[in-house]
């Protein structure tokens, strides 16, 4: 529903590349005497990290499919607790919350995802990056805080494991995502059988890259309903976000005032219609076996609840 230039994960990715970059030059000694510039680089890598959006949310998501609930566009709702359920619309979810809920999950999905942030994670350092509450000296990264029961002293063989780490983790993101819609992108051009009840056919939509930008559901009464990320902004149509039902919801226009037995949106005398799949000429038709014959069948999908209206 965004058009171009409200997508935070680009600039995200376009800002770890520059300050990593930054790291990595000869810096004159002239401009920077104290030769703690790549350490001050480093923390602001480390909490933009910590900060951003889009990591918790994929992962959050992917372990809502592992436990059979399905994708939601505010995927931590539901696991919030009374309180920050209050103060979610004002103040939104922390990120000392987003992994409470994916650790959670991990153990209840009876996986180790939810150990990777012990590696990396010190809410401490995070809030002391934030606020402006430390200085370097020495072997030492001090954190001064308010109290004096609150300082702390993290030694900076520790602090590089720290940044370390969590650069790792960022890197393992993004490659895994790019790579995760290669793959998915590589189904482009196909007509996936999606609703045995609808007959709908579901189409990954791809870029010129070969990556997975979105879907397109075809309907047997001609309708569709898709979703396309592109630079220029996002496509959707017939589809809808709802945050109340945690789902996707799909609009399957007109019923049919007859239906036969194929399906509830095609007249009992009349033949399914469906519309074209991008780069193929023949228009597809429902074909369970074709699908099922495909040597690497896709894995299970699940977009969400179908509408109604």
């Amino acid at each position: 529903m965004e058009d171009k230039g409200w997508d935070p994960q680009l600039e995200s990715r376009a800002l770890l590349d520059d300050i990593n970059s930054l790291m990595k030059l000869e810096l004159s000694d002239d401009s920077f005497a104290d030769g703690l510039t790549v350490w001050r680089l480093g923390l602001l890598l480390y909490n933009h990290i910590l900060e951003m959006s889009a990591p918790y949310e994929v992962i959050t998501n992917l372990l809502r499919f592992r436990l059979n609930e399905g994708f939601s566009p505010n995927p931590f709702y539901k696991y919030m607790t009374d309180e920050e359920r209050k103060r979610f619309k004002k103040n939104g979810i922390y990120p000392k919350q987003k992994i409470r809920i994916i650790k959670e999950l991990s153990e209840k999905a009876e996986l180790s995802i939810g150990k990777i942030f012990d590696d990396f994670v010190d809410f401490d350092l995070r809030n002391a990056i934030s606020h402006s509450d430390f200085i370097i000296i020495g072997d030492d990264f001090r954190i001064r805080g308010a109290a004096r029961s609150s300082s702390k002293s993290i030694p900076l063989i520790s602090l590089d494991h720290t940044i370390t780490a969590a650069k790792a983790f960022a890197s393992a993101f993004f490659i895994s995502e790019r790579e995760m819609r290669r793959a998915w992108g590589g189904s482009a051009g196909r007509a996936i059988p999606y609703d045995p009840n609808y007959k709908a056919l579901m189409e990954v939509l791809a870029n010129e890259e070969g990556l997975m930008t979105g879907f397109k559901v075809h309907w047997p009464n001609g309708e569709e309903s898709y979703y396309r990320r592109t630079p220029d902004g996002i496509d959707m149509v017939n589809c809808f976000l709802s945050l109340q039902k945690e789902t996707v919801e799909l609009f399957v226009g007109m019923y049919a005032r007859k239906p036969g037995a194929f399906s509830p949106l095609v007249e009992h005398d009349a033949e399914p219609s469906y519309s074209a799949v991008e780069g193929v000429k023949e228009l597809p038709v429902w074909d369970v076996s074709a699908a099922a014959a495909k040597p690497e069948p896709l894995p299970e999908v699940n977009l969400g609840r179908r509408s109604d209206t």
